[in-house]
């Protein structure tokens, strides 16, 4: 990533009270986490990570299946994301798991400069949200 979270940053995430950290295991080691921050009726993504070792695996569409599936439950009917626009593989993934472009960001990020796509996912359909 070129911004990495810290420590501190990914620490802090985890004592936010409207926050949800999900983990995921290989061979008893971490090898992805996503983060979402919750306000009912809407969720945002805000970090999704894989290990390099991991990646292409499916590690981060379980993530989010196991996430949509909880959020669904809940009573959530949307879920935002930004995401960079030059990111292909993660732009790949989002639409596969059922986001929609709805906007652009312009200057969004840093390290470098780029403009970030706003996505969207409704949780609508709950038959195909359990699977």
């Amino acid at each position: 990533m070129p911004a990495p979270w810290s420590e501190a940053q990914l620490r802090a995430e985890t004592e936010v009270g409207n926050g949800v950290a999900l983990v995921a295991e290989c061979d008893q080691q971490i090898c992805g986490y996503a983060f979402f921050r919750t306000c009912l009726p809407e969720c945002e993504l805000l970090h999704l990570v894989v290990t390099p070792e991991c990646r292409r695996q499916g590690v981060a569409a379980a993530l989010l299946s196991h996430a949509f599936t909880g959020f669904s439950r809940q009573g959530y009917a949307t879920c935002f994301l930004e995401v960079r626009s030059s990111n292909k593989a993660a732009l790949h993934l989002y639409e596969k798991t059922g986001f929609l472009n709805v906007g652009t960001r312009k200057h969004y990020y840093s390290q470098p400069v780029e403009d970030a796509l706003l996505m969207c996912r409704h949780f609508l359909d709950k038959e195909r949200d359990a699977s």
